[in-house]
């Protein structure tokens, strides 16, 4: 077996940094010190980036895999933001 850095461990590993980027930027900028609104934006900014690289990842790895269908469900799950989530845990089997 062949490790890459276009796999679903990558997107999974990608899209639980995101997750917890921004609970910790939400409850920082509104939750638990709302006083210190500028780190908890700088950190859900960070938490999009990420998850845009997990995306891209995902995307990029359901076009080697071949997997056209999946890149069909990316695009369309883009705005609902859990596509990288799902590619991870259901998606087509790294062959390549």
């Amino acid at each position: 077996m062949r490790y890459t850095l276009l796999s679903k461990w990558t997107v999974l590993v990608l899209t639980l940094v995101t997750l917890l980027l921004m609970w910790a930027g939400v409850s920082r900028a509104f939750l638990v010190a709302p006083h210190d609104p500028l780190r908890g934006t700088l950190l859900i900014i960070l938490a999009t980036f990420v998850y845009a690289v997990a995306w891209m990842v995902a995307f990029v790895d359901s076009i080697q895999e071949r997997a056209f269908v999946w890149t069909l469900v990316l695009l369309l799950l883009l705005p609902v933001a859990v596509g990288p989530l799902l590619y991870s845990l259901i998606g087509p089997r790294n062959t390549k």
